[in-house]
């Protein structure tokens, strides 16, 4: 049966037009529409996202390889790790040269922290036992006290009248040409002594008869060593040795290296010494 290009397309038209052929949509179908899109735009950040990381990766490690071929030269050190990063300056820069540009840090979402050496801590040596301060030596307290101007109560310069007003009593005079010596005793004085009155300067020596110690805590046992350590300006003199004190001077008489008396003699006297 053979018919016509226009019958054919008039038969197709009334099919078309049937009303049974229509599908009505389902009550949901919208809703299925816009979750289905979202899908799909979810998958395709999905699959952006994957690909920057893989980028992130690939650049990281292409930055770790460029830092170790960097530092095959000795200008640069980092760890590989991704946890720490050393730098050490060029060591070999000479004039005319310009450092070489440090190579820039790999880029990540991991932070590369920069790890200082660890603080070395200040060796504090101590000194050796022959550089610690010497301990100081304990004075001698022992005896009478001598000062540098007199013993007690009677000071030198004072005349036989005065020194007896201070209740010393001199006795066992020896008179010589110019001086006179007597033993000293009494209240005015802490120990018996020997004195030197001279008839123009008075009072010029005082010997106790114990040994005295003086404010600078020398007295008997002293060594020398201890004696020139409390009077710098001490001298040696024949039996002992003498320290200036003021208008006067102590006298040390030494024996085996040990003070085994103490004499105050004035500056200014013309008795012999």
């Amino acid at each position: 049966m053979n018919i016509s290009e226009d019958e054919l397309e008039q038969r197709l038209r009334r099919l078309f037009a049937d009303e049974r052929l229509d599908l009505p949509p389902p009550p949901n179908a919208g809703t299925t529409i816009v979750a289905g899109a979202r899908r799909r735009r979810r998958r395709r950040q999905g699959v952006l996202a994957v690909t920057g990381v893989a980028a992130a990766v690939v650049a990281v490690s292409g930055g770790l390889t460029m830092v170790r071929l960097h530092a095959e030269d000795g200008t640069a050190v980092m760890s590989a790790d991704g946890s720490s990063l050393s730098v050490k300056p060029p060591e070999n820069l000479t004039a005319g040269r310009q450092p070489e540009s440090s190579v820039p840090g790999p880029t990540s979402t991991q932070d590369i922290e920069v790890s200082a050496p660890p603080a070395s801590p200040t060796s504090r040596a101590s000194r050796p036992p022959s550089a610690q301060p010497p301990s100081k030596v304990s004075p001698v307290l022992s005896g009478p006290l001598l000062d540098p101007d007199g013993f007690g109560t009677i000071k030198l310069g004072m005349s036989e009248a005065q020194i007896a007003a201070q209740g010393v009593t001199l006795g066992d005079a020896q008179t010589g040409a110019s001086c006179t010596v007597y033993s000293a005793q009494g209240s005015g004085v802490p120990a018996s002594a020997s004195v030197v009155i001279s008839k123009a300067a008075g009072l010029v020596v005082v010997t106790p008869d114990a040994v005295a110690h003086t404010a600078e805590g020398v007295g008997g046992g002293s060594t020398k060593a201890q004696v020139l350590a409390a009077y710098p300006a001490a001298k040696d003199e024949p039996g002992g040795v003498v320290a200036p004190v003021g208008a006067a001077a102590f006298h040390f008489r030494l024996a085996a290296d040990r003070v085994v008396q103490t004499s105050l003699m004035s500056a200014n006297q013309d008795c012999a010494g």
